[in-house]
């Protein structure tokens, strides 16, 4: 809590960062709440510290905590889907990240879920950018590579969020303060 009492102060978020992490963890169950508490603060921090690694000049680290947001979403989708299989999959090694938001896309639609395609070209264009090979890359293009991921996990986030309201599993957090709370943090970028 106080992690979420820090970066909601940091962000000058109003406690909303706060307020839902608070409501999570009370009465605490790991097993009810403790994906939605660790999607709200690992989201949240790492786009901060991201954009905090964006000013730095820091494009590497930047694309690093960009990434590991946008795959944390998909996974979150999945996982909330019952289809942590696909999850295990591309984890294991037995198939790449493309393939996996593929099957993940191609389940989406299966649900009818509309933006399937766009998350996935989205999650996908995060990663190319976070592997994509720095040397000699000029400056401003590696810099607004960096902004470009960022802003590209960010909408990876809040999709996810409405992904998963339309497969009828939301998270247990309130979406527009954590709506709110990401274009906070991308407003600093």
């Amino acid at each position: 809590m106080r992690d979420a009492r820090e970066l909601d102060a940091f962000l000058k978020a109003g406690g909303r960062l706060r307020r839902n992490a608070e409501a999570l963890a009370t009465p605490w169950s790991k097993e009810h709440m403790g994906d939605s508490l660790f999607e709200l603060l690992d989201h949240a921090f790492n786009l901060t510290a991201a954009i905090q690694r964006v000013w730095s000049e820091d494009f590497d680290g930047a694309l690093r905590h960009a990434m590991s947001v946008a795959q944390s979403a998909s996974i979150g989708v999945c996982a909330n889907a019952g289809k942590f299989e696909i999850v295990r999959e591309w984890e294991s090694g037995n198939t790449d990240f493309d393939t996996y938001t593929q099957r993940l896309a191609d389940f989406l639609q299966e649900k009818g879920v509309p933006q399937a395609g766009q998350f996935r070209r989205m999650l996908n264009a995060v990663v190319a950018f976070a592997k994509a090979e720095p040397t000699g890359t000029w400056k401003p293009a590696r810099t607004q590579a960096a902004r470009t991921a960022v802003e590209a996990a960010a909408w990876c986030v809040l999709s996810a969020v409405s992904i998963r309201t339309a497969l009828g599993v939301p998270p247990k957090f309130a979406a527009e303060d954590f709506g709110e709370t990401v274009a906070r943090i991308v407003a600093r970028l």
